[in-house]
């Protein structure tokens, strides 16, 4: 039995020349979705919205509901319902977003990894599935078995999960935390998914945590966005030589809150916690055994201008640290590699 103020819910935000802003001034004005139908003049059909959401494998929160977010309401474009699959009650706990490049380097998706453990255990940690950073977000939040509390937002609806290579991805956070859309579908050319996505993935959350953001990005955009909207924007220096931090620390350069630590994080937000106390060491990402192609090219494809430990990079590389101290100084011999006095390593691009 389908729910009827849900039915004209979705037919009046799905009619012609309606979106979210039209939706809540004809609410304003006719009190109801069923009343405000009357008074669009291209209304959907709801035997067509009947048999859409008759066919959902998801569901739906209304706006007015308790559960629906609180900070998402904060904004006029707020949309109407979402469609969501997985465990809503994700929804009642405070949300930080970690964004960030697509091409992030080893130590930028360690960051992100790390970060989102520990983050986890006192908030849902918010992202868009993409690959890179915040696939990084998402795998460490969901390793917290703890809580397992991330939730991924979908820029195209559950038909065209994107990418594809993050569906196994899509299907565990489903299972274990919480996936959402403001669309059952969109096509995957349709133009303005990814600023929806990234503007509800803002309004979701009390911070955003940026890593890796290019001068000229959609992790840009999006902090960008969420200065405008008010949130807090927390960001991870980097290198001025790696083109992956220029928006990053342009970022900083201009007020926004520099972190390097999830603790950097909850004292920015002013949040106190005992439950904090894993040390930032605990968790790195993982990757499997690559076999036994040219161990030196592996190493070299894993750095940057951007300095990353040796600890790290031996847990990447799946190598032994005697071996890897090897190879660095065949490396360094070369000049293709710079050790520091830190035990971190950084590419030489002379």
């Amino acid at each position: 039995m389908i729910n009827e103020v849900v039915l004209d819910w979705f037919c009046l935000i799905n009619s012609k020349g309606v979106g979210p802003k039209t939706f809540w001034a004809v609410m304003r004005s006719y009190k109801t979705a069923k009343e405000s139908l009357k008074h669009i003049s291209d209304p959907f059909p709801k035997d067509k919205a009947r048999k859409i959401l008759k066919s959902l494998n998801c569901d739906v929160i209304l706006a007015s509901e308790p559960i629906f977010p609180r900070l998402l309401r904060r904004s006029s474009s707020c949309p109407p319902m979402l469609f969501c699959q997985g465990d809503k009650t994700i929804l009642a706990k405070r949300k930080i977003a970690i964004i960030g490049a697509r091409n992030a380097s080893i130590s930028g998706k360690s960051i992100a990894k790390n970060l989102a453990y520990n983050l986890s255990n006192d908030f849902a940690i918010v992202s868009g599935l993409a690959r890179g950073i915040d696939t990084a977000a998402h795998q460490g939040s969901i390793e917290n078995t703890q809580t397992k509390s991330t939730i991924t937002v979908l820029p195209f609806g559950f038909e065209n999960i994107y990418p594809q290579e993050n569906v196994q991805l899509y299907k565990k956070i489903a299972k274990d935390g919480l996936v959402i859309s403001e669309t059952q579908h969109r096509n995957l050319n349709e133009q303005g998914a990814f600023y929806a996505r990234n503007r509800i993935i803002t309004l979701l959350s009390e911070a955003v945590v940026v890593i890796e953001a290019a001068s000229k990005s959609g992790t840009m955009a999006t902090a960008k966005m969420a200065l405008d909207l008010g949130c807090e924007v927390l960001v991870i220096p980097g290198s001025p030589l790696d083109p992956r931090y220029y928006g990053s620390n342009f970022l900083i350069k201009n007020g926004a809150m520099l972190v390097q630590n999830h603790f950097d994080v909850l004292e920015a937000i002013g949040y106190q916690t005992e439950h904090n106390q894993i040390s930032e060491t605990q968790v790195s990402s993982q990757v499997e055994p690559t076999g036994n192609h040219n161990k030196s090219e592996e190493i070299l494809s894993m750095l940057s201008e951007t300095p990353i430990s040796l600890d790290t990079l031996a847990l990447n590389a799946n190598i032994r640290m005697n071996e890897l101290l090897c190879l660095i100084s065949e490396l360094e011999i070369s000049g293709k590699v710079i050790k520091h006095s830190t035990n971190e390593v950084t590419i030489f691009r002379g």
